[in-house]
């Protein structure tokens, strides 16, 4: 099994460790998508409260787990886990087409 998580850092980094482990700059007030190749993907939101946001968008065939900041957290953002047999890739990119 294989383990990422995806946070964000600062106000426009979006981070993947575990498995994968790399980086994305993030500019602007449009959400990020974060697709991994298990089918997760997440919208992840810099806010105006200055805390990142992470939301499922679509479920792949891993397990995912939120957990989720408190306005009040120092660490300032939501972190999302995904479990799954395999993870080989994860991509940040800003739009997302579904049926």
């Amino acid at each position: 099994m294989d383990t990422v998580t995806i946070y964000g850092a600062s106000d426009d980094l979006i981070e993947v460790e575990g498995a994968i482990r790399d980086e994305f700059s993030h500019y602007g007030d449009d959400p990020a998508l974060v697709t991994c190749s298990d089918g997760t993907a997440l919208r992840v939101v810099y806010d105006t409260d200055g805390i990142w946001r992470v939301t499922p968008v679509a479920r792949g065939t891993g397990d995912v787990t939120i957990t989720h900041c408190a306005a009040t957290d120092e660490d300032d953002t939501d972190r999302a886990t995904i479990t799954a047999d395999r993870i080989t890739w994860v991509a940040c990119g800003h739009d997302i087409a579904t049926k």
